[in-house]
């Protein structure tokens, strides 16, 4: 008698093949991604390529143009040292970029791995890493990241740990929910009575499957860092002058808003902007990753 061969089931709402072929079409014919590409694509182009531009760099002064508003020659105006507004707004969008995609791929990473160990193998493990989790929710995100700047110091590395780090916990609860709802399917089942092991399981089968929450998590995530960063440095915890960071831009205009609101306003706006193209790029990222949609 000849034994049949055992056909695993297979289920990838995540197909890495499908999204290599149309997921570009997609993601390009999305209305949200195109509208979030709209809005952030400028802002990215101008940041890239801000040293070619004829403006003056972003430290450079000039005591005879102070405060002046916007015009064609400084279209964000100057502040108080007479440093051009846009140069200086720019700069900020590139290390508040720096740091908000930083801190989305450090906490997904971390979040991944920590959050698919809690689910899969429960017991000990979960309970540890579910009570850690807990007292981590328990505080805002931008109380949470004051509080871990404050022991790790200031600066770009310190800020993009500590809003990682107050990140994380989310992430992991998001991928445990996700492993404990795919973990009894039939298909796992019938992947444990051929003796897969353990890492086939989760390599194969559990993170294919939780890869599209996370990305669309991610994306928010990489928002929410953005507004954190401009908070840290509002506050005098997060970049630290001369380096113009956007939360710097708006601290420094705070006192001048009176004579001068463009010092703040417009530099706010930017922030503004880039957190809502963030927010649509991930509400188009879960419909083009979402395989109900792909019916």
């Amino acid at each position: 008698m000849t034994q049949e061969a055992i056909v695993l089931p297979s289920r990838r709402p995540f197909d890495l093949a499908w999204l290599h072929q149309n997921g570009i079409v997609r993601a390009l014919g999305n209305r949200r991604i195109q509208l979030a590409l709209a809005i952030l694509g400028p802002i990215l182009f101008l940041t890239v390529f801000r040293p070619l531009l004829p403006i003056q760099g972003p430290l450079q002064t000039n005591l005879r143009e102070m405060m002046q508003p916007p015009s064609f020659q400084h279209l964000f105006g100057t502040d108080k040292m007479g440093r051009d507004l846009v140069s200086r707004t720019l700069a900020g969008v590139q290390i508040s970029v720096f740091v908000g995609f930083a801190v989305a791929a450090l906490a997904l990473v971390l979040g991944l791995v920590m959050g698919t160990l809690a689910g899969f193998f429960g017991g000990i493990i979960d309970r540890v890493m579910m009570t850690i989790t807990d007292i981590f929710l328990a505080f805002p995100s931008l109380l949470l990241a004051i509080g871990l700047v404050s022991v790790l110091g200031t600066g770009m590395v310190p800020v993009v740990l500590a809003i990682s780090l107050s990140d994380v916990p989310r992430f992991i609860r998001l991928q445990r929910s996700l492993v404990l709802s795919l973990r009894t399917r039939a298909y796992i089942d019938a992947a444990r009575t051929v003796k897969a092991s353990q890492l086939w399981l989760m390599t194969r089968h559990i993170i294919p499957n939780t890869v599209a929450p996370l990305l669309v998590a991610a994306s928010i995530a990489a928002a929410n860092a953005i507004l954190v960063e401009a908070g840290l440095s509002f506050l005098g915890l997060g970049i630290m002058p001369p380096a113009p960071s956007l939360g710097n831009l708006i601290r420094d205009g705070q006192s001048y808003l009176e004579q001068a609101w463009w010092i703040s306003t417009l530099p706010g706006a930017v922030i503004l902007l880039i957190a809502i193209s963030l927010h649509f790029l991930s509400d188009g990222i879960r419909q083009v990753l979402d395989p109900r949609s792909h019916k």
